[in-house]
């Protein structure tokens, strides 16, 4: 009997230890989930296991899966998606922007000085506090429709001017080299102009002014060339602040649901995060986007699409066709209308020559000359060559069509025209109507950002007019003529604008194409909005697609990557029937490679929801 009951005992044992090693680590149950797989496009509970979709059914079938191990989330009926994928983020900037100095909706002297302290009061001493951006709602504010009548006359006394005076009191250890968003003119305190060597004899260099009082002294304002005085003498960003930088990012992202990010990638970026992976702390997937000039390198060293791993991976070659909206800078057949001189900025990253940034130092003459022939069309070949897709940055009718023709050309070339090459247009903010077409015919990938309609509707028409405005974000035209549309936030936004990391914006500005207030009541140009089904499929599924990991990522599916986000707002029924309510939502849980990443403390607010109510109650 003795020995019976042992080997009855060690057979209950052995089948307890296989159990557990089967078990799923974490099982999210009575749910409502989106999987976004047409197998089975709604469940109730998800399983997880080392870092991949275990299972997904009913709450019955995942609590089968259980063991003693495992954690177990009851969600009380919250919404369950795919991880969100944002397909246009600058990290780099993002980061400078939450850990520095935000002053983009800055242009009164109090607030001005509020913001510097609390920048001053973020870094360690002797980091200098840059950028800014002051004064981009000065004239717009925040939540204009884009009608031109309601742009306020101009200030008697100008724009908002700051004077050194308003900082230095706040950053006796900080070098401070702040800007307008229009770069029109900088603002130094006077620890930066000590380094710069400029006092009260420095004389105004060449097609630059430093600005000065009555009494001869510089009041920190520099414009034109002046400001090139500072800007030489700013260090590098050192290591251990980029490294804050990222987190700071990293933070956002997970509050907010993302799980990928598709980045503009510097080496000192891509060195940043291969040092946080080092040290476990990446919570958010980087996919890397270095500069088309680099193909070159790259190519020799033998890096092809997909290099990497499933936290840091080569995805594409990024480069510039034209400018951006807000600065009157992307490329139209004809003038703007406020400004019938212009055309456009030419942003190639490349001159014939093969030096980069020569765009930078055009003069005003050249900025409207016709493309340089040859020159983006030779990188984007070499990016064929080494089999990483092209993904350009087209935002004016003549630069979608620029790079239209360019593809087209290249893509018969090489025999792509019908292959499967997943090449992408950055933006494709405003297409001229006989171009909607080719998006579909040439199979590309729309990459759009849906709350640029939300924020850039302020000006559009003032600038380019009502009829030409018809083309701007159409979204459902690129989407019904065959193009993959993809959704990025291009946080932290322009010069000229603030365009947020969490993914419930870029939702409702494509759902109801309104400002965050809530205008127009029916949207603008309002036959472009999509359903909230497509604008999600957008933001995930689409996105790991677009980047040749559909196998891995994009839809709740057994044997994928187990990145999740949790809403306590179910996204797709108040999309559908109260799509004011998305900017509300907050997430509960973000699990990354089947790790809770974030969990909300009971009680706590997101930044959306936050920023939502601020907008509906005047205080931004």
């Amino acid at each position: 009997m003795n020995a019976r009951l042992t080997l009855v005992c060690l057979a209950i044992g052995i089948s307890t230890v296989a159990q557990t090693r089967d078990a799923a680590d974490i099982v999210l149950l009575n749910g409502r989930v989106y999987t976004l797989d047409a197998a089975r496009p709604w469940a109730e509970a998800v399983a997880v296991r080392d870092g991949r979709i275990m299972a997904v059914g009913t709450t019955a079938e995942m609590r089968a899966v259980a063991g003693a191990q495992t954690r177990t989330v009851d969600l009380a009926g919250a919404f369950v998606s795919p991880g969100f994928n944002d397909a246009h983020v600058h990290v780099d900037s993002t980061g400078s922007l939450l850990v520095g100095v935000n002053l983009l909706e800055v242009h009164e002297a109090k607030a001005f000085t509020e913001a510097i302290r609390g920048a001053a009061g973020r870094l360690p001493k002797g980091s200098w506090i840059t950028r800014g951006d002051w004064g981009a709602y000065e004239q717009w504010a925040k939540g204009a429709q884009g009608a031109p009548a309601a742009r306020p006359a101009p200030g008697a006394a100008g724009p908002f001017t700051p004077h050194r005076d308003l900082i230095d009191a706040v950053t006796p250890d900080h070098p401070v080299f702040v800007n307008r968003f229009d770069r029109s003119m900088f603002l130094a305190n006077s620890l930066a102009l000590k380094l710069a060597g400029i006092t009260e004899s420095t004389p105004n260099p060449p097609n630059g002014e430093i600005a000065k009082d009555a009494g001869g002294r510089p009041t920190g304002i520099l414009r034109g060339a002046a400001a090139d005085l500072v800007r030489k003498v700013i260090p590098p960003v050192p290591f251990e602040q980029r490294l804050v930088q990222v987190r700071a990012v990293l933070k956002e992202a997970r509050e907010g649901g993302v799980t990928t990010i598709q980045d503009l990638t510097s080496a000192e970026q891509l060195r940043a995060y291969q040092e946080l992976q080092r040290r476990g702390e990446l919570t958010t997937r980087i996919l890397l986007r270095p500069t088309l000039d680099n193909v070159v390198h790259a190519r020799a060293l033998g890096i092809s699409r997909g290099f990497g791993d499933d936290w840091l991976r080569f995805i594409g070659y990024k480069a510039w066709v034209d400018g951006i909206m807000g600065s009157s800078g992307a490329m139209f057949f004809e003038p703007y209308d406020h400004d019938p001189k212009n055309k456009g900025l030419l942003r190639d990253i490349m001159n014939p020559e093969g030096q980069p940034g020569a765009a930078m130092n055009m003069t005003a003459a050249q900025r409207y000359t016709d493309f340089p022939p040859g020159n983006l069309e030779k990188l984007v070949e070499q990016a064929i060559a080494s089999g990483i897709p092209p993904h350009i940055h087209a935002i004016g009718d003549k630069g979608n069509r620029i790079i239209l023709d360019i593809y087209e050309k290249l893509l018969a070339k090489h025999g792509l025209t019908n292959a499967d090459h997943r090449w992408r247009v950055i933006h494709a903010q405003v297409v001229h109507p006989d171009d909607f077409a080719r998006f579909g015919r040439l199979k590309l990938v729309a990459e759009v950002n849906p709350y640029h309609v939300s924020d850039d509707m302020r000006w559009m028409e003032e600038r380019i007019g009502r009829k030409r405005s018809e083309g701007a974000y159409a979204f459902r035209r690129l989407k019904d003529a065959g193009a993959v549309l993809i959704f990025g936030s291009d946080s932290p936004g322009t010069n000229a604008a603030r365009y947020f990391l969490n993914p419930v914006y870029g939702l409702y500005a494509a759902v109801t194409r309104q400002t965050l207030t809530g205008e127009p009541k029916d949207g603008w140009f309002p036959d472009q909005r999509l359903t909230i089904e497509e604008a999600i499929e957008a933001y995930t599924k689409a996105p790991a697609w677009a980047s040749f990991e559909e196998e891995k990522k994009g839809t709740i599916t057994p044997g994928k990557l187990a990145d999740l986000a949790v809403f306590d707002t179910n996204l797709v029924e108040v999309g559908r029937s109260a799509p004011a309510r998305l900017l509300e939502a907050r997430v509960l849980y973000t699990l990354a490679g089947g790790k809770v990443v974030f969990e909300r403390t009971p009680g706590t607010h997101s930044a959306a929801a936050s920023a939502a109510g601020a907008s509906r109650t005047g205080l931004r």
